[in-house]
């Protein structure tokens, strides 16, 4: 064999081999951008299934942003090169509303395929331990005492210490973000609409954009800042040592009964958007994968099955979200009572 050949040979066996490393792991200005928008309780996992699904899917650079769930399906109407491929909002009943919604102008659904649950999480109470001690003595939640307790205004009026100030529930804002809505339908559930909505606005102090703000919000602060939040069984769960390290004892997991159980789906969108659709149902599949309900489950979730989640919950009655109609009706009492 002559010596060109011979180099001939190797160069080709080189090319084939420096090929081989470029599609194994390439350059970072060469991967392909996915766009995924995320309510705020799926932030912790995200973080850690990035670079998970990135070593699967060697071409891809998943990018995440963190949006209200309201917020992310009004935006996913306006058809753009910017938007999300994929969206995970905090409940799929916000995706069948945004399907409603297209296909009742008499366009196709927005959807590649039908939305796939990825995990489930309930609505909870977190509360610092005194504070939960004093509202519910038995230790079971109960939305009459929550309410009367608001009512009276101040811990005083409950006989607790004048010092503890005024009574201060926290919850997001339910013209942004699901954990809001729904503890609107529970807040006002065998009650007058109009008038539990406005009662629930007065009770509310300062409104979060969206869950996993308020939590944070809620740790950082203390009682200052709050006496009992309305979150994801999820992110408290997540969350608990952070606020053990910040507040000596940490807080209580309370679960009202009864409560809401909201399903989180993952839809992949047609049309322009970031991202190519067989990266979105490739991720979609990483989701729902062994590797990913392991990921989901060790940031509080319970599995797309509804396995998981604290011991505590057995028992608790779930109710479905609200429907439509009722969360409509619901969000524009709250609007009026501002």
């Amino acid at each position: 064999m002559s010596a060109t050949l011979t180099r001939r040979r190797l160069l080709s066996v080189l090319i084939g081999a420096g090929s081989l490393i470029l599609a194994a792991a390439p350059l970072p200005g060469l991967r392909r951008p996915l766009v995924v928008a995320v309510g705020s309780e799926l932030a912790a996992a995200m973080a850690e299934i990035e670079p998970l699904f990135e070593r699967r899917q060697g071409g891809v650079d998943l990018v995440w942003r963190v949006q209200g769930s309201q917020d992310m399906v009004n935006r996913a109407q306006e058809e753009n090169p910017e938007r999300p491929r994929v969206l995970i909002p905090a409940s799929n009943e916000l995706l069948e509303l945004l399907a409603a919604a297209v296909t009742g102008r008499g366009e196709p659904s927005p959807f590649l395929q039908t939305p796939e649950p990825i995990a489930r999480t309930l609505l909870v109470a977190v509360a610092w331990p005194e504070r939960a001690r004093k509202l519910f003595a038995d230790d079971r939640f109960s939305w009459t005492l929550l309410r009367r307790a608001t009512q009276a205004g101040q811990w005083g009026d409950l006989g607790a210490p004048a010092g503890w100030g005024s009574v201060d529930l926290r919850s997001t804002d339910p013209m942004r973000s699901n954990s809001g809505q729904l503890t609107l339908a529970l807040w006002c559930r065998g009650q007058d609409p109009r008038a539990c909505a406005a009662g629930l606005r007065r009770a509310v102090y300062r409104p979060a954009r969206s869950t996993d703000i308020l939590l944070q919000e809620f740790i950082s602060g203390g009682p200052n800042e709050g006496d009992l939040a309305m979150v994801y069984e999820a992110s408290a769960l997540a969350r608990r040592q952070e606020a053990s390290r910040q507040r000596p004892g940490g807080y209580v997991l309370l679960f009202p009964d009864p409560t809401v159980e909201t399903v989180l789906a993952a839809a992949v969108l047609r049309g322009q958007a970031a991202g190519r659709p067989d990266d979105g149902e490739r991720f979609v599949a990483f989701l729902r994968s062994s590797e990913g309900q392991a990921v989901l489950a060790r940031q509080g979730f319970r599995g797309a099955d509804g396995r998981g989640g604290s011991p505590a919950a057995q028992g608790v009655r779930r109710l479905p979200p609200p429907t439509p109609q009722e969360r409509e009706e619901l969000l524009r009492f709250w609007q009026q009572a501002g």
